[in-house]
């Protein structure tokens, strides 16, 4: 909620006090950040975060089981992304389509609503007034399982967005340096699929590999991200499937047990 405020009013900002860039540069994404102004620059950083965020809101939600809390969350990261969107193709418009500008505002506006509205929502009853119940059965173990299930698949999906990322940054984006930082993207996205079997066997040492690798994938792809997006063809492509992917290694990570949460395959069969 607080970013959201700060993002609407340093958009109102930008709107009244910025004289926005006419550079023919094929990369207006990267002209914002050589030649823009300090706010245009942080909110552009803000929006990013805000999508990251809003995925994150959404990979948790996802192991909550509960279908409102996925429903509110759903809708509000669908918000932000058309926010986030639009934001992108309207750079990528010279600024100068005001429909995508309009679209941008809805968007934030949902989201403001949506994560006003329902923030703390799901805490209905207090603490005093739970059952204290501790459940060490079956359904323990099951709930875990589906948690470990779909991190594997969360990393997956991130693990193969990077690895199409590499590819394409070595297929259409021919030079020594672009080779150089697509070899290394592959490489991301093969330890990705790597990390994916560790979360699944759920072991201390391998649950460390998974996050020192989502981590790098992080580190790597924020730094080369914008530089590489050439063209508005490319933004869709680079940016915003290089942020989904830091999304859900993110959330991977966020959602990880810790080291003394790793749980057995097979209850254990302990006498009740």
């Amino acid at each position: 909620m607080p970013l959201l405020i700060l993002q609407f009013l340093l958009g109102m900002f930008a709107n009244l006090f910025v004289s926005f860039s006419t550079s023919t540069d094929p990369n207006p994404l990267a002209v914002v950040f050589t030649g823009g102004s300090p706010a245009l620059m942080l909110h552009v950083l803000i929006a990013v975060v805000l999508f990251i965020l809003a995925l994150l809101v959404l990979i948790s939600a996802a192991f909550v089981h509960q279908r409102r809390v996925v429903a509110v969350a759903s809708a509000g990261f669908a918000s932000t992304a058309l926010a986030f969107f639009s934001g992108i193709a309207f750079v990528y418009s010279s600024y100068a389509n005001n429909s995508l500008s309009y679209l941008m505002a809805v968007g934030f506006l949902i989201a403001l609503i949506i994560y006003g509205s329902f923030a703390g929502r799901g805490e209905t009853t207090s603490p005093a007034g739970r059952p204290m119940i501790t459940e060490t059965g079956p359904s323990n173990i099951t709930r875990s399982s589906d948690r470990l299930r779909g991190l594997t698949l969360l990393q997956l999906v991130a693990g193969g967005i990077v690895m199409f990322g590499g590819f394409a940054l070595i297929g259409f984006n021919p030079g020594t340096i672009n080779t150089a930082l697509g070899t290394v993207t592959l490489v991301l996205g093969l330890l990705a699929f790597v990390s994916a079997y560790a979360i699944w066997t759920n072991k201390t040492w391998s649950l460390t590999i998974a996050r020192l690798v989502n981590i790098a994938i992080v580190v790597f792809s924020t730094g080369h991200t914008v530089a590489t997006a050439t063209t508005a063809s490319t933004v869709a492509g680079s940016l915003g499937g290089t942020v989904i992917a830091l999304g859900l290694c993110l959330g991977v990570v966020l959602n990880l047990p810790s080291r003394n949460q790793t749980v057995a395959k097979q209850p254990s069969m302990q006498a009740k």
